[in-house]
């Protein structure tokens, strides 16, 4: 049996409050400010990696180049698995794209110091060598990511600005 403690309370008004909106916004700003840094360092990383390819198609020493592309290469991938992973659409579009741009750019650095390892075997291997002209489209990707989530509102009312 259910009894009132104060009988002067006659109208209750039930209020609900969603506690999850406010977190999930946190954790919506959290992840698209992950995302930002992972952008920044990348394009960062980027113009490193472009300046290690004219090194590679002019033909610089291996050991010379060797340890710089492996140490981006390994950042590059870094960053991938930093990535987060999110039940926002957003995110995850952008989370798949520099991934996409990522182990592109780790891929690219790997070749390419393994092509020039081997060159002096082939013509042909030498004639690759010449059309290494940098990352390609995936480096143009990488800034356009970057600049959308510069503009990414942290509330979800118009998220996937870049889609």
């Amino acid at each position: 049996m259910f009894r009132r403690r104060h009988p002067e309370l006659d109208d209750v008004t039930v209020v609900f409050l969603d506690e999850e909106e406010p977190a999930l916004a946190e954790i919506r700003g959290g992840e698209l400010a992950l995302l930002r840094r992972i952008a920044a360092e990348a394009v960062i990383l980027q113009d490193e990696a472009e300046e290690l390819l004219r090194e590679v198609r002019a033909r610089e020493p291996l050991a010379l180049l060797a340890p710089r592309g492996g140490r981006l290469a390994s950042r590059f991938v870094a960053l991938a698995q930093a990535l987060p992973v999110s039940d926002d659409p957003a995110v995850q579009r952008y989370g798949e794209r520099l991934r996409e741009v990522l182990d592109h750019h780790a891929l690219m650095m790997s070749a390419s110091l393994e092509l020039l390892a081997v060159a002096w075997r082939s013509e042909r291997l030498e004639d690759e060598i010449d059309r290494i002209t940098g990352l390609g489209r995936p480096a143009v990707w990488l800034e356009d990511i970057r600049a959308a989530l510069l503009l990414e509102p942290e509330s979800d009312t118009h998220a996937g600005y870049f889609a």
